[in-house]
């Protein structure tokens, strides 16, 4: 089975079928001169996304409006805007830290470690994903 199959079937593009057989599968299971996976090559992949759908877990986003900067230039003081209206500390990219002025208003993913809520901007959100 060719890989862009397997993509349309799982609706992601044939590079990360691709990534994904890199990472699970052995030579033996793709054949480099048809460019084909084998039955074996396709099974595996297919327990990968039925373990991947246990997992999936939506990102939750909020919106949040810059108050000022902490004392960590990689974080800024920010008021949520969705739900309980409250002050909280947002994680930036180092890349966007000179754009940020007191009002800005953009959205922030939650986190939840150890109870706790932590917020990093969607931009690290992305990047993340990115790297996956």
């Amino acid at each position: 089975m060719k890989q862009k199959e397997l993509a349309d079937r799982y609706e992601v593009t044939p590079q990360r079928i691709g990534q994904i057989r890199k990472k699970i599968c052995s030579e033996d299971d793709y054949c480099k001169k048809t460019r084909t996976l084998t039955p074996e090559g396709v099974a595996k992949i297919e327990e990968y996304f039925k373990m991947q759908d246990d997992k999936i877990i939506e990102p939750n986003f909020v919106r949040v409006q810059v108050l000022s900067p902490c004392p960590n230039p990689l974080f800024f003081f920010c008021k949520l805007l969705d739900g309980v209206k409250r002050k909280v500390i947002v994680a930036i990219p180092s890349t966007h830290r000179g754009s940020f002025r007191t009002g800005h208003v953009f959205k922030a993913q939650v986190i939840e470690k150890a109870g706790e809520p932590f917020y990093r901007h969607e931009l690290l959100y992305k990047r993340e994903q990115q790297r996956i």
